[in-house]
Parts: C-alpha cells; structure tokens; sequence
C-alpha cells in the first residue's frame, strides 16, 4: 500500500514538474515576436549561364536536376505601350491568339490534344511593357513540347474562329470590370495616372471589336523577332544539349535591324486632381497617388521602406492601423510601390462605407502629409527586416531565379542590381526615410479618384478642392 502511494505520489511530483517546464516554455512562445531574435540570413543568387546566338536572340540557362521537369519563358521586347488608342486591347488578344489560334502546320485543336497528351503547359501573354511565352513540360516529353512551343513563337495561325472567341471573352471581362467597383476605380485610376501616355490607353468594348486577324499578324510582324527576344531554361537538362536544340529551332529566325517606337516616360502632376465616379453602391472606393522613384533613382530602396511603413506592410502599418483598426473605417487600406525602368508608381487606397468616405480620405492626407515627420524607428527596423526577407524568397526555384535575371537584362538594369538589394536596403536611415517621404509624398499635388455614391456621402468632396466627375469610357 505505501509502495503504491509512494509511486503515485512520485509520478504526481514528474507530471507537476513537467506542467510547470510547458509552462514556462509555452510563456517563451507567448512573447511577442517582435522580441525574438535571429541569426541574420545569407543568400547567394546562383547566376544562370548567359549565351547569345548568332541572330541575337539571348539565353539564360541555369541546370536544376532535383525533380524531371524543364520551364522554359521567352520574354519578348514588346507591349500595349505600342498600339493605336484606336486599337487598345491589340496586344493582349495577339497574345492570346496565338497561343490559341493555332499555328502554319497545326489546327488549335492539334495544339490543345498534343499538349493534353504530354500534360505540358503553354501560356502567351503579352501586358503593357513586355510580352512573354512559357513552356512547363516533364523531362521526358521535353523534345514533343519544345517543337510545339517553337511553331506557337515563330509561326502562330491567329484562327479567325479563335480571335472572335477572344474577343468575346475581353468583352465579358470589360462588362464585369464596369459592374466591380473596385476593378472600375483602379482602372480608371491608371487612366488618370498616364493621361495621355501610351500606357494610358486602356481597351474599351468598341477597340476590341475593332480588331480583325489581319491587326494580329501586323503586329506579331512588327516586334516578334529573334533579337528581340531573351529565353530562360530552367530544370533538368544537360546545357549543352539545351543549346544544340534551341539552335536547331530558332538559329535560322532572321534578326531584324529596325529599332522599336520611343515611348517617353509619363509626366508627374503638379497640382492636386480631384476626380469622382458616381456608382450606386454602399461603399466607395478611394484611390490616390502619383509618380514615384524609377529602380535606377538611389532613392528606390528608401522608398521602397516608405510604402511598406505607409501602407505596404499589412496590418502593422501607418494606414492600416489608423484607419481601419483605430477608427473601423475601412474594409480595406494601404498601399502600393510599383518601381519601373523609367518610372515608379505609388498609391494609396481604402475601401470604406459612403457615410465615411470624406473622414476617410481627410485622415488619407493626413497620415500622408504626416509622414515625413511621424517617429518611425520601430517601424524601419520591421519594415528592412521584412523586405530582405521577401527578397530571399522570391528565389526558391531555379525559374524564379533565371527569370529575375531576364528582367534585369530587358530592363537594362545592372547585373548585381539584385544581389545587391538586401545591402542597399538594410543601410538605409531613419533620415533616408523622413527625407524620400517629404521628397515624394505629395498628396496636395496627386491624382484623386473616388467611385462611390455622390448622393450618400457624409460631406461633399469640394472641401478638399475642385471636383470633376468623370464617366466610365469602357461602352
């Protein structure tokens, strides 16, 4: 009887001990996490193998034997920033089409059994500044999809019945963005941004029916040529046989010695713009901002700190945290930092009830205005952290990595541009930051949209200046 009390009374003791150990560990996990340190992360970019053919077209190549499969993108030197306002929406469907549309020697349903059959992947799409085309296909089927590929890059067909089905989709996808509130005030928000630049001209339904086949051909005439084109491999093959292939199909495609338009930059604005969408619905969408650092300015990494702290960083940040958290005024909040080549872009946004739609946007301008002078010392210190750490995963595949390596050739960025962003980031100072933000931050001079229901607001938007109504161009 006392060996039995003794035991119990034993394994009591060891249960309340170990209780009392989880305890204590489970407060080391409770703390909070902005209190945990780390031992600061290294990476190294491997450096795909760069190689140019006789006809100018340039290879990246990077070996990657760890599963059996082979990527394969084509980034092209083209764009929506090339087409006829007339004809917005050209370069997209050209894209499209040709990866539907069949090619010379093959029916789009030949195309669509043929991939089916090896389970490989084709996609084609051409945006407002580049075009690209990419192949994901097994190691074994390499050979059966890299000649589909090549027929679909250098001999598309753009099948009439194809086109119209195109056609058709774009109009639907317009139809939809007019009936999204949200879709329709960034839209129109680019068309505010650009005015009258290239990058402005945005496909109404009436550009799009527009377009006959005979557009598609001039245009894949006009800009798809070998010299204008950089093609990344990545996966599970021997390099040197890689390039055999890629010769074999495209070392005959003709250079062409025509150089491509001039496109200039877009033009900040220098007085505030204030714009408004009547939309009969609950809630408005406000949108504003305006030019920002391109890549190549020294003032891209402390501004890319500037938009995480403002807006960019989710939940913590100054935005997020005043507007919606603080004051439950938003469904939505924050904002973006697109860098460029030879532009940036940054906006702000929140989504909120009609009945706090100028509170909103006042409290906007303030937190913006404010933010050169707020203290931020907290908020650098998260802000580097997480950058560097998103940079560091953006590279966890070999097609991740030859593909940032092809945009810093098309962007005739540096080679070291991205290897040396952690560093650049990370000496960047609480002065660099307050100094970007007055620099930049100019809310009294950015473009304004509001889309909402004028009818519903709690104050008219003519405190803040001028208004001017604008209308949806999409029909």
């Amino acid at each position: 009887m006392h060996k039995k009390l003794f035991y119990l009374l034993s394994g009591l003791f060891v249960a309340l001990l170990t209780c009392s150990c989880a305890l204590q560990s489970g407060q080391q996990l409770l703390r909070k996490p902005e209190t945990f340190t780390f031992k600061p992360v290294h990476y190294k970019v491997p450096s795909p193998a760069r190689v140019v053919l006789n006809n100018g077209m340039v290879l990246y190549l990077l070996e990657d034997h760890e599963l059996p499969l082979i990527e394969m993108t084509a980034l092209i030197r083209t764009g929506s920033i090339y087409e006829s306002p007339d004809y917005a929406g050209l370069a997209s469907l050209t894209g499209d089409v040709m990866r539907t549309g069949g090619t010379e020697t093959m029916s789009p349903e030949k195309i669509d059994e043929a991939l089916e059959y090896i389970d490989a992947q084709i996609a084609v799409s051409i945006e407002t500044e580049s075009g690209s085309a990419s192949l994901s296909v097994m190691q074994k089927d390499f050979d059966q999809g890299f000649d589909l590929f090549t027929r679909i890059l250098r001999s598309p067909r753009f099948a009439t019945e194809r086109l119209a089905i195109a056609r058709e989709q774009k109009i639907a996808a317009l139809r939809q963005t007019n009936d999204n509130p949200q879709s329709l005030a960034f839209r129109q928000f680019k068309k505010l941004l650009y005015h009258s630049n290239p990058r402005g001209n945005l496909p109404t339904i009436d550009s799009i029916q527009r377009i006959e086949r005979s557009d598609l051909q001039h245009f894949y005439r006009t800009f798809f040529h070998p010299n204008r084109i950089i093609l990344g491999v990545s996966g599970d093959f021997s390099s040197a046989e890689m390039i055999t292939k890629i010769k074999k199909s495209f070392g005959d495609w003709k250079a062409v010695d025509t150089p491509l338009p001039t496109v200039t930059p877009p033009q900040n604005n220098t007085v505030l713009s204030l714009n408004y969408l009547q939309k009969k619905v609950p809630q408005s969408t406000i949108i504003l901002g305006n030019l920002a650092p391109k890549k190549q300015n020294p003032d891209y990494y402390a501004f890319e700190i500037v938009n995480y702290i403002l807006g960019g960083g989710g939940f913590s940040s100054l935005l997020t945290s005043e507007i919606r958290s603080n004051r439950g005024l938003a469904y939505s909040v924050g904002s973006f930092y697109r860098a460029d080549v030879d532009y940036g872009v940054f906006g702000a946004y929140c989504m909120t009830k009609s009945v706090s739609t100028a509170q909103a946007l006042e409290l906007m301008f303030d937190i913006i205005k404010r933010m050169g002078e707020t203290n931020l010392a907290g908020q650098l210190k998260q802000a580097k952290e997480s950058l560097i750490n998103s940079f560091i995963f953006a590279y966890t595949s070999s097609s991740q990595m030859v593909a940032q390596t092809m945009s810093l050739e098309y962007d005739h960025l540096p080679p070291d541009f991205l290897t040396l962003y952690p560093a650049k980031i990370e000496v960047v100072t609480l002065d660099d930051v307050k100094r970007t933000a007055h620099n930049y931050l100019h809310p009294e001079q950015s473009i304004v949209l509001v889309v909402g229901n004028g009818e519903a607001l709690d104050k008219s938007l003519t405190r803040f200046g001028p208004v001017r109504e604008i209308y949806s161009d999409i029909q």
